[in-house]
């Protein structure tokens, strides 16, 4: 049913002046190796005081599941709906909006559960806002503060696949003073948002067999706080190696096979040498261990075939997202060629089971 003309009357109530208090944290979860069948998603909200009205519009996918309710918390007085509605794109919009007395609510209470019926697959829950299409008001019905737009709203993610999560640094763009990586894609963080770091590609590789690659991620990204997150098929529940390649990195490959028995699965590289096969990494300045920089042709170790593309390019004034770049500063020149020249001075280079 389409409820659209209800929930306008809802976002008539809200008004664009009077911005005196911030906005509630409105937050999804990620749903891991769900399997078909009804599903119950929480909207769940942390800093919700004194809050009179709301309007909502959450972007989902129906090829994965059907929605099919939304249960408001019973705390909320008043009008109430929850309707869903299709846009050109093939997706699908539920309109949230709600009217009544101001209340509280503790943090981490539902402020609405959405109920659906899961096909299988993968679709993010996406917050879309639009000025008015995710707002809040106060108790006297003024709208509050919800900008910058990620730090109040928190997308989702339901899927039948389980979630792979790595944390590493990448030695040519770390910086240990900030303890975060540059970007040389050109991204750039916000106040409550990740930029891009670099690309990656992770291996999954059989525990009896390490020449066997079970799995393949070839289009990872890892952000500049050093943390790459990504989807595996439900089906892979044994244990298995975990390669990680970069352009220009020494490929690095976890100590020990990682069981993926979990719907959720973390590895962290940062703390130990002892969490790369062979202690293949080497340690920063402020203590953090990072995958050696250098490879710049990718033969799995750093030497003198690699200082030799630098250095023409170092001469050219080469500029750009290059291999040769091994800092990520966007120029090829003498600071890439000391990276590359003291890791062939220790022989760095892949160590694999």
């Amino acid at each position: 049913m389409n409820h659209r003309w209800t929930i306008t009357v809802f976002l008539l109530v809200i008004f664009l002046s009077g911005k005196t208090q911030n906005a509630p944290v409105t937050s999804l979860a990620e749903y891991c190796n769900l399997q078909a069948g009804e599903i119950y998603i929480p909207v769940t909200v942390t800093s919700y005081n004194q809050i009179g009205a709301g309007s909502l519009t959450l972007e989902y996918d129906p090829a994965v599941m059907t929605f099919l309710e939304g249960i408001k918390n019973p705390a909320l007085t008043g009008l109430f709906a929850a309707g869903d509605n299709p846009v050109p794109s093939g997706m699908r919009r539920i309109i949230i909006g709600w009217f009544g007395n101001a209340v509280s609510l503790p943090d981490g209470s539902a402020l609405v559960t959405l109920r659906f019926s899961f096909i299988g697959g993968t679709t993010n829950l996406t917050w879309i806002d639009d000025g008015s299409s995710c707002e809040y008001t106060d108790g006297e019905y003024n709208a509050v503060n919800d900008s910058p737009y990620e730090c109040y709203y928190v997308n989702g993610v339901v899927t039948s696949d389980k979630r792979l999560n790595l944390s590493f640094f990448l030695e040519g763009i770390y910086n240990p003073v900030t303890h975060r990586m540059s970007s040389p894609l050109g991204f750039s963080s916000g106040p409550c948002s990740e930029g891009i770091a670099d690309n990656i590609q992770v291996e999954l590789h059989s525990a009896a067999d390490y020449s066997n690659i079970v799995f393949t991620n070839a289009s990872g990204t890892v952000d500049m706080q050093g943390n790459s997150g990504m989807l595996v098929p439900a089906s892979f529940n044994g244990s298995y190696y975990i390669t990680i390649r970069h352009r220009n990195s020494i490929e690095t490959v976890s100590a020990l096979p990682v069981s993926f028995a979990g719907n959720v699965i973390s590895y962290d590289f940062t703390d130990q040498a002892a969490k790369a096969f062979g202690n293949n990494m080497i340690q920063m300045s402020d203590g953090k261990w990072a995958f050696y920089a250098g490879d710049v042709n990718q033969d799995g170790s750093v030497d003198t075939a690699d200082m030799s593309p630098v250095d023409n390019d170092s001469n050219s004034f080469a500029s750009g997202y290059l291999a040769t770049d091994t800092n990520g500063d966007g120029m090829v020149d003498t600071a890439d060629m000391s990276i590359v020249d003291n890791n062939a001075a220790v022989f760095a280079g892949s160590l694999t089971p």
